[in-house]
């Protein structure tokens, strides 16, 4: 027969003064804080709520913007005007020729102011001539206005000279060279300032 063995097992039992000691220090909870996470989580929240915000706020504002800026109207540019003159430097009223143009004439010279002689028409000439003519024209009620004496040929302005006149009445002459060409339709004529005849004399040369 085998032998029995007996098992043993050793129970402690605490005194209840250490279990009440043991049973308080074990219930005890430590809490020790991270302060730096703590920090990042709220950082990274406002700025998200920040971020939100701006951009809420932003989207409300534009369609305000832009309705005051339709109830505005545009303001015109500003238009700078001068006074109207009342007579024009270069228009002049049309001057009555008959009141103007005392006498015309060509002739062949001047004297003392004066026209010796007038001109036959048609000019004879020969081929090989040259001829000097004077126009001779006499004014009145010019004084401190100018004309200009305008000698033509065939429709082409040959020569043209200004006059100041400074009297009143005045006498005033101009001369031109003539010679014999194919076509001889002259003309001279004197106007004013504004383009406007005073007076004029048309001739043709015939051949001697």
């Amino acid at each position: 027969m085998s032998e029995k063995k007996n098992i043993v097992i050793k129970v402690k039992y605490l005194s209840p003064g250490k279990a009440q000691a043991k049973t308080g220090s074990g219930a005890g909870v430590i809490t020790e804080w991270n302060f730096k996470r703590i920090g990042l989580a709220l950082g990274g929240a406002l700025l998200v709520f920040i971020s939100l915000f701006y951009f809420t706020g932003s989207e409300d504002q534009q369609p305000n913007a832009t309705s005051s800026q339709l109830a505005l109207p545009e303001q015109p540019p500003e238009i700078k005007t001068q006074p109207d003159k009342i007579v024009s430097a270069s228009v002049q009223p049309k001057l009555d020729n008959s009141k103007v143009v005392a006498r015309s004439r060509l002739t062949s010279d001047i004297k003392k102011n004066e026209p010796i002689d007038t001109l036959k028409l048609p000019l004879k000439i020969s081929k090989n001539e040259t001829l000097w003519i004077y126009y001779f024209v006499e004014l009145k009620g010019m004084e401190g206005k100018a004309i200009y004496h305008e000698w033509w040929l065939n429709g082409n302005l040959v020569s043209r000279k200004k006059v100041n006149i400074t009297d009143d009445p005045w006498r005033t002459a101009s001369k031109q060279l003539i010679t014999y060409t194919t076509n001889n339709d002259w003309i001279v004529k004197v106007v004013d300032e504004s383009r406007n005849t005073l007076t004029e004399k048309s001739f043709n040369l015939k051949l001697k």
